[in-house]
């Protein structure tokens, strides 16, 4: 057995706005200095990526990312500095929960070897 988590954060509505797919779309942003760009690398549309990013935007109530417009020189986008501090936090609290979960886990497996122990069920072999 192995336990498998997937993490998002919820709007008011029950929508999700944060979870891998946005972290990595933020990361790509970083990367590539460009929405575009980071979503193609995704395999997303850009409609869907601009999307993902408004609503994230809404729902923490802070613009993620600068746009810069004008020259060539000027195109693209950077992650504003509350986006870059997110991002930390956000991955912080990813491995927690996951280290925690994963923690939880292992416990379950010895209570559900108890378990099947007291009721014949378990053979010699480990979980």
């Amino acid at each position: 057995m192995e336990l498998s988590t997937k993490l998002y954060i919820l709007d008011d509505e029950g929508r999700k706005f944060m979870g891998a797919g946005v972290l990595w779309l933020l990361e790509g942003i970083k990367e590539s200095g460009s929405l575009l760009a980071a979503s193609e690398n995704m395999g997303l549309s850009y409609s869907k990526a601009r999307g993902m990013l408004e609503h994230l935007e809404r729902a923490s109530g802070h613009s993620m990312i600068e746009r810069r417009k004008g020259g060539s020189e000027r195109k693209g986008a950077v992650l504003t500095p509350y986006a870059e501090e997110y991002i930390l936090l956000y991955k912080k609290f990813q491995e927690d929960a996951k280290s925690d979960a994963e923690r939880r886990f292992r416990e379950f497996l010895k209570c559900l070897d108890t378990l099947e122990a007291g009721y014949g069920l378990k053979d010699d072999t480990t979980v």
